[in-house]
């Protein structure tokens, strides 16, 4: 039985979403709406996984809100049971860890709202392309919820249950058959989909987690190392950075990825977290899908 469970949650995978928000200069009564509403989605999504963690036995259960500034779940909607791992991504990144304290004695991971990969035609808002080469020659192309799997993996954690759109749900299934799952929606294209009731999305995604946590066979999903890893924005063709290091394992290397990407900000370059957090860039976010123009 699995005492405790850590999930990861994401926004754009959630069941009623299409699109994320607009990015008005000024916050319009329309973005606001909208954002709001995206949050108490996400919010009720992880409430339901939290209740069927418990159902099953669960002592402990942690979500990591993993989108963006780590500012999407409500705290004061939050199951009372639950913890809550929030805030900046650049400073747990700088710290070493994709998900933090995940190796402190968690038993399964559970991943909500998870979105497709950049490239996936039929799937929502799909963006993030984390490509991996080891040593033994094997190759992997990975989406932020296999991604997250993974670094699980290393630290010998199966993936119990994956929430999220279609395209994203057979991916992760194909590198970790067995594991409890719920397709929220399926996409046409990146912001035309039909989703199922977020009511019902909350009762499957509470009765498939305890019904997977009770089962308990998942084994972990592990890359083997020594490997690379090299980051996509939006773009599957332009990979960060252009020579990656070679590192002991997955966690490691994703690690060494991530402090070498264009759109990663030092933490010691971070303000003291009083401002709102806010990810507009000075520089449009394309340039990180433009190739670098080759001096002749």
């Amino acid at each position: 039985m699995y005492k405790n469970v850590y999930i990861v949650a994401d926004v754009e995978g959630v069941a009623g979403l299409v699109f994320y928000e607009f990015w008005d200069k000024e916050m319009s009564l329309l973005n606001h709406e909208l954002l709001r509403r995206n949050l108490i989605l996400l919010t009720e999504e992880v409430n339901a996984a939290a209740r069927g963690a418990f159902a099953a036995g669960a002592e402990k259960v942690v979500v990591h809100d993993h989108h963006g500034a780590g500012y999407t779940i409500i705290p004061e909607l939050m199951d009372e049971r639950l913890e809550l791992i929030h805030g900046r991504s650049e400073q747990h990144i700088f710290l070493g860890a994709s998900h933090p304290d995940l190796d402190q004695g968690f038993d399964a991971l559970v991943l909500i709202g998870m979105h497709a990969k950049a490239g996936t035609v039929a799937g929502c808002t799909p963006h993030s392309y984390i490509y991996v080469e080891t040593d033994n020659g094997q190759t992997y192309a990975l989406s932020e919820a296999t991604m997250s799997m993974a670094v699980a993996g290393d630290c010998g954690i199966p993936c119990a249950f994956i929430a999220g759109d279609r395209a994203t749900v057979e991916d992760a299934l194909s590198l970790s058959p067995g594991m409890g799952c719920l397709a929220t929606k399926k996409n046409y294209a990146s912001q035309l989909t039909r989703t199922i009731s977020p009511i019902l999305s909350r009762k499957l995604i509470e009765s498939g987690v305890q019904e997977a946590l009770q089962k308990g066979s998942q084994q972990p999903f592990k890359i083997s190392g020594p490997c690379t890893v090299r980051i996509g924005d939006r773009n599957p063709q332009v990979l960060w950075p252009s020579k990656a290091e070679k590192c002991p394992t997955f966690t490691a290397a994703l690690s060494s990825t991530l402090q070498n990407v264009p759109w990663y900000k030092a933490v010691t370059e971070i303000d003291d977290g009083w401002r709102f957090p806010d990810r507009r860039q000075t520089l449009p976010p394309t340039q990180w899908n433009i190739p670098a123009q080759e001096k002749h």
